[in-house]
């Protein structure tokens, strides 16, 4: 004949296994929850913020390009002389941001009025410069902490009164331009903000349902 004991451990059994059952699936849930919310993210930053925030810092990078051009451009037409010109070159290459500019002569400007410094080793050097120069259209190059620009200047009609070796079109030279990543990172950041909330908030809830619900088992 069964003790009272044996009768209670009997009884019990069943509950024991409907809360362990419970929790079971509230632990399946809040698992498939986080792989929810990992893959979410990941889709999102893939997908979204990744790509819209390097398109940003491109664009960006080639603004900074075209203006100093267009910078250098005006200075020409208002009959800067070449001491001038260069002193302004050479001052653009330090603006204090952590953006590198610098101007890269063509073979038309170096052979009538010299070449600026580094210009030479950077035609030589660098494959994104000999590219803009080759083709005579912009190039981008995303080398994870900076983005590299080289963004070709082509000789145009008002050129010619003093480039008189140039030839409308053709690439005069090139400026080359490195912006550092690390200008969008705090966009990005802000835009993964959300997805860490929901992370954050989302799972604690998620675990607090679980138990709501398997409580009443008890």
């Amino acid at each position: 004949m069964p003790t009272a004991e044996a009768r209670q451990h009997t009884q019990s059994s069943p509950r024991q296994r409907s809360r362990q059952l419970a929790w079971s699936a509230g632990f399946a849930i809040a698992s498939l929850y986080l792989l929810f919310a990992a893959a979410a993210s990941l889709v999102t930053y893939q997908s979204g913020v990744k790509p819209a925030s390097t398109t940003m810092a491109r664009t960006h990078a080639e603004h900074v390009a075209e203006i100093t051009f267009e910078s250098l451009y005006s200075l020409m037409l208002a009959g800067a002389g070449r001491e001038r010109l260069q002193d302004a070159a050479l001052r653009m290459e330090h603006t204090g941001s952590g953006i590198s500019i610098h101007i890269v002569r063509g073979p038309h400007l170096v052979a009538q009025f010299g070449d600026l410094r580094d210009s030479r080793a950077l035609r030589q050097s660098d494959p994104m410069v000999r590219q803009a120069f080759a083709t005579g259209k912009p190039q981008t190059d995303d080398r994870g902490d900076y983005l590299h620009i080289a963004y070709p200047a082509l000789f145009r009609q008002p050129c010619l009164a003093c480039h008189t070796q140039g030839i409308v079109g053709e690439v005069a030279g090139v400026v080359a331009v490195t912006y550092p990543n690390n200008a969008i990172v705090e966009p990005r950041r802000q835009a993964m903000l959300p997805l860490l909330l929901f992370f954050v908030v989302g799972f604690p809830v998620a675990m607090l349902a679980t138990y709501l619900l398997t409580r009443g088992n008890h």
